[in-house]
């Protein structure tokens, strides 16, 4: 099953750079915005350019590149901070890890009031 997600990320994912103190890493994944801190409700209306209001941001990744909250990762021209990080599993086999993200340098909403 973990080929079978790595398959799909290295078909279908976009290159990002994922920094931490260690250093930095180049990783294929998936990465979109949100409209929750969890998963629960994720049927917001984007705009055209798919931001929504919150600002927050997933990230899924491959199970072997260790993320930690307080990361970095960076996709074009902007810089994301990894808030909650990760790992799912599927059985005893973890699959690929999740972190949710926030564009770093912008007014932090994580923990206000709708």
């Amino acid at each position: 099953m973990r080929e079978r997600v790595a398959s799909v990320m290295n078909r279908f994912g976009t290159d990002m750079t994922l920094s931490n103190p260690e250093g930095t890493a180049t990783v294929r994944g998936f990465f979109w915005a949100v409209n929750s801190k969890s998963w629960q409700s994720m049927e917001s209306e984007a705009t055209l350019l798919g931001e929504i209001f919150r600002g927050q941001y997933v990230y899924l990744g491959p199970a072997d590149l260790e993320i930690r909250e307080g990361d970095t990762l960076s996709l074009g021209e902007k810089t994301y901070l990894l808030r909650r990080a990760e790992i799912f599993y599927y059985g005893n086999e973890p699959l690929y890890r999740w972190a949710l993200c926030v564009e770093k340098g912008v007014n932090d909403t994580w923990g206000t009031q709708s």
